[in-house]
């Protein structure tokens, strides 16, 4: 699927343009004798350069504007209003950011393609689990619940995304002023006291050479420090998601990751059951909000065990840790009662509120430990720095 930017001209002599998504010329050409008449000029949208894709800004679309996105679209259709021209009233009321969102979809949706289609054409803006689950909506009937619910999904998410950020903007701001600490001691005060030792005729020690070097090197090649800083950084952003889930696996943030991933993936299938999909279904829908290789794997098998006819509880135990203790439990319940969206919702509330208060005691552990942490290595590079005088000072004779 490529963008094509046309110009057309009515039979009144009247001058038209835009751009539509389309596999070839022939749809552009069939599409603009349809809606404009005569085509005076079609090209495709040239890709852009090796570096310009690498240093261009992404578009970065928060949950709370996702959110906000999926309510208005969901207001508009139960209104009655038409899918094309709710997508064009979204472009007039909606952030700039969303503005060639809706307008794109809109292209796509006037060549007759479904939501879920037009949505599949911009991945940067609509994840796979969006795209899924409109797609799930759209065969039940259900396309508005759907886009309410995944409205409701996403302020959750974002109050949680909040949560996280709160509680490690204190921890950055103390590593990042030990980092500037470090900087400035290395830049400014280690060669004054380096100079002192050298006019006292004191011997460095090993240690102390080590920080000069350190400052030396800081000082002589500060611009191509920096240029590697930069470099460093954005392959660091274009690696975060493995970063990510690298620190995720560490002792102690798995856990709270896991129940993350749990609540996502219950409330997903809760969503889904609602706009009609038959639990197999809904399963491997919910499974795209798993970004965790084992848990996806389990979710697969737990799939796997209901289509062979296991009951909904057992199958979710044959199927590995991808369910804790309770979450079971509240699937033996709503497999017993016949309610059981209602039951998945109700334990993801209640999920969340535990990951709500374990997030705010590890806030508590955290910060008293990341100032100890960096009392300490303030502590061992003032050490360094004045262990010469020290011993200065020790074979100096008493006096008397």
């Amino acid at each position: 699927m490529r963008l094509y930017r046309w110009n057309a001209r009515s039979s009144t002599g009247k001058a038209y343009n835009g751009e539509f998504y389309a596999e070839s010329e022939k749809q552009v050409i069939d599409f603009i004798h349809e809606n404009y008449g005569y085509v005076t000029n079609i090209e495709k949208s040239k890709d852009l350069s090796f570096f310009h894709r690498w240093f261009q800004p992404q578009l970065n679309v928060s949950n709370k504007e996702r959110a906000n996105f999926f309510k208005q679209l969901s207001t508009l259709l139960e209104a009655g209003i038409p899918i094309a021209n709710a997508m064009k009233m979204l472009a007039a009321g909606l952030s700039e950011k969303y503005k060639p969102v809706c307008h794109r979809l809109d292209l796509s949706l006037q060549s007759g393609k479904t939501l879920s289609q037009a949505m599949s054409l911009q991945s940067e803006v609509f994840s796979v689990m969006n795209i899924s689950v409109i797609e799930a909506g759209e065969a039940s009937g259900q396309t508005v619940l759907v886009l309410r619910s995944l409205s409701e999904f996403y302020k959750q998410q974002d109050k949680l995304i909040n949560l996280i950020r709160h509680i490690c903007i204190y921890p950055v701001f103390l590593l990042l002023l030990a980092f500037l600490a470090f900087i400035f001691f290395s830049v400014k005060l280690i060669p004054s006291f380096a100079d002192l030792y050298q006019s006292l005729g004191v011997k460095k020690t090993p240690l102390l050479q080590m920080l000069l070097s350190f400052s030396s090197l800081l000082q002589n090649h500060a611009v191509a420090l920096s240029c590697m800083c930069v470099v460093g950084s954005k392959l660091l952003l274009l690696q975060r998601k493995k970063i990510f889930c690298l620190v995720m696996s560490l002792p102690g943030i798995k856990s709270r990751r896991h129940s993350f991933l749990e609540i996502r993936f219950v409330r997903m299938m809760a969503l889904l059951l609602r706009s009609g999909s038959t639990f197999p279904d809904a399963i491997q829908r919910s499974s795209v909000t798993l970004t965790d290789s084992t848990m996806k794997s389990n979710a697969k098998s737990f799939s796997e065990n209901v289509l062979r006819g296991v009951g909904i509880a057992e199958a979710a135990i044959q199927s590995g840790d991808l369910f804790s203790k309770t979450g079971i439990e509240f699937l033996r319940i709503g497999e017993s009662s016949g309610n059981l969206p209602d039951m998945l919702e109700e334990f993801a509330e209640i999920q969340e509120q535990e990951l709500f208060a374990r997030l705010r005691d590890l806030k508590v552990i955290l910060e008293p430990v990341l100032i100890i942490i960096v009392s300490g290595m303030i502590f061992a590079v003032m050490a360094v720095m004045l262990s010469p005088l020290f011993t200065l000072m020790i074979q100096m004779p008493e006096m008397n």
